[in-house]
């Protein structure tokens, strides 16, 4: 079984500069199928790093495209049996190759997330669960709120995109990250609810580990107002695709209660993430 990283960079030379260092000096052998996609716009981390990691294919896009788009990327240009994914901001705290061999021996298996941990040491994430509380879907991220071990694996309800690994073949038979959810946010877990559909599973491996003090570049190049506007907007965007039975009853209450709310209230975020989750959602599904 063969394995590759890809890594989807933004503006930050320094922090990638880091993060393809603990690659060389944690996991040589990644070393040798490695893709970086420059979604700068400029191509600036590609001209300056290229001398430094010759090892690297650089895959440069003319314009910011987002998350999704260039993690894609990265996983289309490894020819590999698993993409690794890692952020740019993030920084191999260990191997991953050794437990990831172990656990894609099984065929059901289609992604690893892996433990993030802060620069202190402090845990920062682990397994995920997804709850839909009154039909809206939320994350629980802390871990006693994790189900239980099943057949010795932890499951969890999708693999972060920032550091996970994916069995590439079912990635791109699954379309990958859904543009519908671009710039970014959920598209990584509306990728796990698909897969979990065609009957494959997603665990969570402790012994793959990164550090990641969460400074993302996301957060740096936006507003925390249009964060939190394409948050809600994704959210609506996942719920409307992936609620079932008992869930979409409660969601269609809880939508129309919170839209009251937010016309009483004149909830900007809301009223906007709503408006613009409607013509995004029309817009892909004419386009389908």
């Amino acid at each position: 079984m063969t394995f590759g990283l890809g890594i989807p960079a933004y503006r930050n030379v320094e922090s990638l500069r880091r993060c393809l260092q603990s690659v060389v000096a944690l996991s040589p052998e990644l070393c040798s199928c490695l893709a970086v996609t420059d979604d700068s716009g400029n191509g600036r981390q590609a001209a300056v790093l290229k001398s430094e990691f010759p090892h690297v294919r650089w895959i440069v896009h003319e314009r910011n495209l987002g998350f999704g788009a260039s993690a894609n990327d990265c996983v289309r240009a490894l020819p590999a049996d698993v993409a690794i994914l890692l952020n740019d901001d993030a920084e191999l705290a260990s191997d991953p190759l050794p437990p990831l061999r172990k656990a894609f021996e099984d065929e059901t298996l289609f992604a690893v997330t892996f433990q993030s941990m802060l620069r202190d040491g402090r845990f920062r994430e682990g397994a995920k669960r997804l709850v839909w509380p009154c039909g809206m879907p939320r994350i629980l991220h802390n871990p006693e709120d994790q189900l239980p071990p099943v057949n010795g694996w932890q499951p969890s309800a999708y693999a972060v995109g920032g550091h996970a690994a994916f069995r590439r073949l079912r990635f791109l038979e699954l379309g990958g990250f859904d543009p519908l959810f671009a710039p970014f946010y959920w598209e990584d877990v509306d990728l796990a609810e698909r897969a979990r559909h065609a009957g494959l599973r997603i665990i969570y491996l402790p012994q793959c580990r990164v550090v990641h003090d969460g400074d993302s570049a996301i957060r740096n190049a936006h507003q925390e107002e249009f964060l939190r506007e394409i948050t809600l907007r994704n959210r609506l965007l996942f719920a409307w695709r992936h609620a079932r039975g008992a869930q979409r009853v409660l969601h269609q209450a809880s939508l129309a209660y919170h839209l009251l709310l937010s016309v009483l209230a004149a909830h900007r975020i809301f009223r906007r993430a709503f408006a613009s989750a409607r013509k995004r959602h029309h817009q892909f599904t004419r386009n389908a």
